[in-house]
């Protein structure tokens, strides 16, 4: 019934707009569904977190000014108050305090020494609560502006959650904390300028430079075979490259100094079933098999691919992505891995280094 894939083109307001536009109903309903999961889980006015996100704007128009003009197009083109729409975007920041950041997803980067035919794989899922996401509204966006071009995933009324562009540059991204807050720009809108660099440096110069919100790991990769992981928190970024292949989850790995605030049994089992995977076919991986990876169910019910179980109902794998960055495709399945089929986007031009 949902449109899964949408094309924009034109300036940062126009593609903004014409996603308004095309993306309308789903874009309300994730609103709606918003406002209602926090009124029914903690009596929680929306209306107040449209207020209180209104402190982003002038972080926004300074490190990413081209997303806050696709904001300002997207409210346009759904018929929405720029509030709202700045409140879905930095839903990542309210939900920050009130979630447990531990239950959620898993990343994981291969460099061409790693993989079958020497590509670039990476890949990651997507967990989160399905009462509060409705992952049948999530769509990939591929917008184009001259001959740029970027696929991202995301939830309707997000600029960005995850992404790769026709320069080769991916990026992914995971919950990490260590109890600090700081007065930054949101993650989405960082991902979502992030996509508009050209490669790991620029990404990571970046990342080192704009003031972080909320604790966050991003995992970068491009097609010259550069990957790294980068854990940035308000008040310090750590970066981790390596030659062969990278694995993540929501705990800090390389963040020594850093106080490890919350942690669970899921994370530490998601990494280590990842980490054994993907370290047991170094110069085998390529898609399928990395599309194999998220179909574990090894520890379950802390396994990579994640369904509800009497303690955690509603968590389950909302969407679960697979980049190959020297053919430029996005493969993503909306849902669990173990039962839902990928669907492939590739750009009109591609740019391999």
């Amino acid at each position: 019934m949902y449109q899964r894939y949408v094309k924009v083109k034109g300036t940062a307001r126009e593609r903004g707009y014409q996603f308004g536009v095309q993306m309308k109903e789903q874009i309300i309903t994730n609103y709606i569904n918003q406002t209602e999961y926090y009124k029914n889980k903690e009596q929680f006015d929306y209306k107040k977190w449209e207020k209180m996100a209104e402190r982003y704007v002038p972080m926004i128009e300074k490190w990413a000014p081209e997303v806050l003009e696709e904001m300002r197009g997207l409210a346009e083109g759904a018929e929405m108050e720029f509030d709202q729409i700045l409140a879905l975007t930095t839903a990542y920041e309210k939900s920050f305090a009130r979630d447990q950041v531990s239950d959620k997803c898993t990343a994981f980067l291969a460099a061409p020494c790693a993989t079958k035919d020497g590509k670039v794989i990476v890949g990651q899922t997507n967990d989160e609560c399905f009462r509060e996401w409705l992952y049948q509204l999530d769509v990939v966006v591929h917008h184009q502006e001259g001959k740029k071009e970027v696929l991202t995933y995301t939830h309707p009324g997000i600029p960005a959650y995850m992404g790769i562009n026709n320069d080769g540059l991916c990026i992914m991204w995971t919950y990490i904390d260590n109890g600090v807050t700081g007065n930054g720009v949101p993650t989405n809108v960082i991902i979502r300028h992030l996509l508009e660099l050209k490669t790991v440096d620029e990404a990571i110069k970046y990342l080192q430079e704009v003031p972080h919100d909320i604790p966050n790991q991003f995992s970068v990769a491009d097609s010259s075979g550069k990957i790294a992981c980068v854990e940035c928190f308000p008040n310090r970024v750590y970066v981790k490259s390596d030659d062969v292949y990278l694995v993540h989850t929501n705990h800090n790995l390389f963040a020594e100094d850093e106080e490890e605030y919350t942690c669970s049994l899921t994370t530490v089992d998601r990494y280590e079933v990842m980490n054994k995977q993907v370290k047991e076919n170094i110069g085998n991986i390529d898609v399928e098999l990395a599309k194999e990876f998220f179909r574990s169910h090894e520890r379950f019910p802390n396994s990579i691919c994640s369904h509800p179980y009497p303690e955690k109902p509603w968590n389950k794998t909302l969407a679960t992505m697979v980049f190959d960055l020297t053919e430029g495709e996005m493969h993503i399945a909306f849902g669990n891995a173990c039962e839902t089929p990928f669907n492939s986007y590739k750009f009109e031009h591609y740019y391999e280094k």
